[in-house]
């Protein structure tokens, strides 16, 4: 009987015990913070981090695209008439148009002096075509005499009648090693009209 009692005492105490630890543990719950934490956890936070992706994005390669056949232009002399020419000019429609004007002399130091005291004027449609000198020393291909050379690009011009002028004064007389040109030279101004016609 007194081991029976023992033995109750013990079942009892037993229960007891298991009641206030299950107690314990529903009023207190465990500090959360102190766990690590679940790896589920881990994944959700690398899905809405904010930090950049570690991947690097390569542009893409530049394309070269092909580019299209140059239209080769047609060149066309300021003046026509002062060289003898007709002075009307055909040119197919579509084709870029450039003019042309130039001076030779027999020596480098008779050009100097033109490139020095001329005032040349050239015009397309009465509008004033600036020249660009391509340069100060070169030679004639035919006469093989030093040669300036000026060219203006006109572009591509509408069908139809287009009037080119050529105007040359000179604030001094000079020589091109033929003739004197300018104020009591032989040839005191210079002027041509040519027309280009587009068709």
């Amino acid at each position: 009987m007194k081991m029976l009692c023992v033995t109750f005492a013990c079942v009892i105490g037993l229960i007891l015990t298991g009641c206030q630890t299950a107690r314990t543990a529903t009023e207190f719950p465990p500090d959360k913070t102190s766990l690590p934490p679940s790896p589920a956890a881990e994944v959700v936070a690398a899905a809405t981090s904010s930090l950049p992706p570690t991947e690097t994005v390569l542009p893409s390669p530049e394309v070269t695209l092909p580019s299209p056949t140059a239209v080769e232009p047609v060149y066309i002399r300021a003046f026509c008439t002062l060289i003898g020419q007709d002075p009307v000019i055909s040119v197919p429609q579509g084709k870029p148009v450039v003019i042309i004007w130039g001076w030779e002399a027999k020596t480098q130091e008779l050009l100097n002096d033109y490139l020095l005291y001329n005032h040349t004027t050239v015009t397309l449609d009465g509008k004033i075509m600036e020249g660009t000198l391509s340069s100060e020393v070169t030679q004639n291909q035919k006469s093989g005499l030093p040669e300036a050379a000026w060219s203006s690009n006109a572009g591509i011009l509408d069908a139809g009648k287009h009037t080119i002028t050529y105007d040359v004064k000179f604030s001094k007389m000079i020589d091109d090693g033929s003739s004197t040109y300018g104020p009591g030279g032989k040839v005191e101004t210079m002027h041509d009209e040519c027309q280009v016609v587009v068709h």
